[in-house]
């Protein structure tokens, strides 16, 4: 009867036990740090258990040292030399766990999960890889990207649901670059750190598995920038090609937030040669009150003679491409709108229109047109 009773408890404890693991295993490979080169970083375990290369059990007080050394990674413990390898993992055994990665030229960073460490395709310096479960890394995508435009946990649900359309989009992205899917800077999705911010962690565990897609069930792409200034753009507007969902609307969400107006001062005649260097004749008195008086005011416009607004807002280094201008004694001052790119979500706007009662799925239809959200979880427990 003993016996029996023990295989029962055995028999109901395997399942919880498995099912715990596998929610909680690392299915992403981010390389962290990918804006600097690294030839040496110190690790420390600063909660839950960890083990290096899975036998050495690593204690808090612990600090591990990775360097670039004869082309291999060479491993210290609290400046005693372990071994070289061509690659180490640092991997963890609690469900909660966090490690400080500290490279010897640049600012500590702190990451959930596992670290995985190994060379360059050129072997000159170390590949910082983060291997995290969707949930953590969302959440700290989030946070990095967004984390100080609000506490409303309802706009950090729209920013997790773009966040995570992003990462299915393009998971494979950087496999051919060294085996991992994302980087953690501007080229991706910015991803700083681990998220400590309660509202951040909440908004992407709320929204799990969701996604945008068009009308053809198709994940989109989830452009967004700061503030609209009042309408956002077309995307042929900015890159040439025009995509159903990113249509210019006007957005009174965006309007008196804290970027939605700027204002800048150039020389006259530094405004007029740009022009004539571009090809206008700035000497023909119509050309040159339309450069000195262009006006946005009745909606946005791509370009002015010809000349792409982009270009003059990259030229230029202007907050966006929405902006008028008008003479001012020996200067031109151009009145601006809005800040970023203009195509997609603004970003001021999304968290006014959360502020104010909106659903997250609200947010998300009135910025991407003709889209609707759809849950990859539950489609993937239907199919099973």
């Amino acid at each position: 009867m003993k016996k029996i009773f023990l295989l029962l408890i055995i028999a109901f404890s395997l399942p919880f036990t498995d099912e715990i693991k596998a929610e909680e295993t690392p299915d992403l490979r981010i390389r962290i740090f990918s804006t600097v080169n690294i030839s040496s970083v110190t690790v420390n375990s600063s909660f839950g258990t960890y083990f290096l290369d899975g036998s050495l059990k690593i204690k808090k007080q612990d600090k591990i040292t990775l360097a670039v050394s004869e082309g291999k990674v060479s491993v210290s413990v609290n400046d005693s030399l372990m071994f070289k390898r061509d690659s180490v993992k640092i991997s963890s055994q609690d469900i909660k766990c966090f490690l400080q990665i500290t490279p010897a030229n640049a600012k500590a960073r702190r990451y959930d999960n596992n670290l995985t460490v190994k060379l360059t395709k050129d072997k000159k310096f170390l590949l910082l890889i983060n291997e995290v479960t969707e949930d953590n890394y969302l959440a700290g995508v989030v946070q990095s990207e967004a984390g100080g435009a609000s506490d409303n946990v309802e706009f950090f649900k729209v920013q997790a649901v773009c966040c995570r359309s992003y990462m299915n989009r393009f998971i494979n992205k950087h496999v051919k670059d060294g085996g991992y899917n994302l980087c953690d800077d501007v080229n991706c999705q910015v991803y700083l750190s681990r998220a400590n911010k309660t509202q951040c962690i909440e908004g992407a565990a709320q929204t799990a598995g969701e996604v945008i897609v068009d009308e053809n069930g198709k994940i989109i792409e989830t452009l967004f920038h700061s503030n609209s200034g009042g309408q956002t753009v077309n995307s042929e507007d900015v890159w040439g090609n025009k995509i159903p969902y990113l249509r210019s609307v006007k957005d009174s969400f965006s309007v008196n937030q804290p970027n939605y107006k700027w204002e800048k001062e150039i020389k006259e005649k530094d405004w007029l040669n740009y022009f004539r260097n571009n090809g206008v004749d700035v000497k023909d008195y119509n050309n040159k009150r339309e450069l000195l008086n262009f006006s946005q005011a009745e909606g946005r416009k791509s370009k002015i003679f010809g000349i792409p607004l982009t270009q003059i807002r990259r030229d230029f280094k202007l907050k966006s491409t929405f902006f008028s201008t008008e003479p001012w004694g020996s200067n031109v001052k151009l009145k601006g709108y809005g800040y970023g790119h203009g195509v997609g979500m603004s970003q001021e706007g999304a968290v006014n229109m959360c502020e104010n009662g909106y659903e997250y799925w609200e947010v998300i239809e009135f910025y991407y047109q003709g889209v609707k959200i759809k849950n990859l979880l539950k489609e993937t427990t239907s199919k099973e």
